[in-house]
């Protein structure tokens, strides 16, 4: 934390310089206002200008198309506005498929992830895109509610396939988790772009957000390998899907109308799954068992999660 001396301005006000590396990356000119508000000790002096981070160049030679996408995600959720891709090589390697694709089709599939950016400029070992429409802070309450009632439809869809086997069903889940990774990615860059209001909650909505969207990867993951297993499960592997299930629904009721009555419930309703797990492991088949453990990491992640979401009433 840096000192800085007040500074006597007129006969009853004194004065602090602020930060120049702070206006510059905030934009900040002479005569423009800034926001200031106190928290007991602290006083906070905020703008509603976004971070201005600028451009980047980056080289995928060396990287697999999966490794690739996460790298040009990572640096959109950053901040970054403008993004310069390089690469020596049309293709890289899809390791799950065992097979080539195309830079070019990856980088227009990346896109669809990426909202408010375009490819701008393109050539044989060349990718530019840019931001072409500007975030605004205020979207994120509106979209966050969003990843959450698409979470719970996907882990909706994929019970009922389940249920039922019905491989459409179950497919969908694939596309229903890359439009929630979509707004997932948006909330984590309007989070570092503009910041939450309320400073101290940050890093708080920054990992519930993140761990959202590692659920939606293993209902993603999940969904693949029942589609691969193509049986009916057996009633008591349903019925522990339906409790994870359950508890998904209730972290969500949690979040939006926070008491703990519901924090009691997604403990009981924890131990419960994981008790009749056990209690059944012996009925169900070894592969479902494997996906009944693999599912029940959500559980372990909504205990973190709740952590989380005590800690944003404070």
């Amino acid at each position: 934390m840096e000192q800085r001396k007040l500074i006597q301005h007129g006969r009853s006000s004194l004065t602090i310089a602020l930060p120049a590396k702070w206006i510059k990356q905030y934009g900040l000119l002479k005569g423009e206002s800034v926001y200031v508000s106190e928290e007991g000790q602290q006083l906070i002096v905020s703008t509603d200008q976004s971070t201005k981070i600028g451009k980047i160049s980056v080289d995928i030679s060396h990287l697999d198309r999966t490794s690739a996408l996460l790298y040009i995600q990572s640096l959109y959720r950053f901040g970054y506005n403008e993004i310069e891709v390089n690469f020596r090589k049309p293709k890289t390697v899809h390791y799950r498929k065992g097979e080539e694709v195309s830079i070019s089709t990856l980088m227009h599939y990346t896109m669809n992830r990426l909202i408010g950016f375009e490819i701008v400029e393109q050539s044989p070992k060349r990718i530019l895109i840019k931001q072409v429409a500007k975030e605004a802070g205020e979207d994120f309450t509106v979209i966050l509610r969003r990843v959450f009632l698409l979470m719970k439809e996907t882990s909706a869809s994929l019970l009922e396939g389940i249920r039922i086997n019905d491989h459409n069903l179950i497919s969908s889940v694939e596309e229903k988790h890359d439009n929630i990774t979509k707004f997932v990615t948006y909330c984590l860059r309007l989070l570092n772009v503009h910041g939450y209001p309320d400073v101290k909650k940050t890093c708080f909505y920054y990992h519930i957000i993140a761990s959202l969207d590692k659920i939606v990867d293993i209902l993603k993951y999940n969904a693949r390998d029942a589609i691969k297993y193509d049986k009916n499960f057996h009633k008591d592997s349903v019925k522990i899907l339906f409790l994870i299930h359950d508890s998904l629904v209730k972290y969500y009721e949690l979040f939006y109308k926070f008491n703990y009555k519901k924090v009691d419930e997604l403990s009981e309703n924890r131990d419960k799954t994981k008790n009749l797990l056990q209690k059944k492991a012996k009925n169900v088949p070894v592969e479902e068992l494997l996906y009944l453990t693999s599912h029940k990491q959500i559980l372990e992640i909504l205990l973190d999660l709740t952590d989380s979401r005590m800690g944003l009433e404070y």
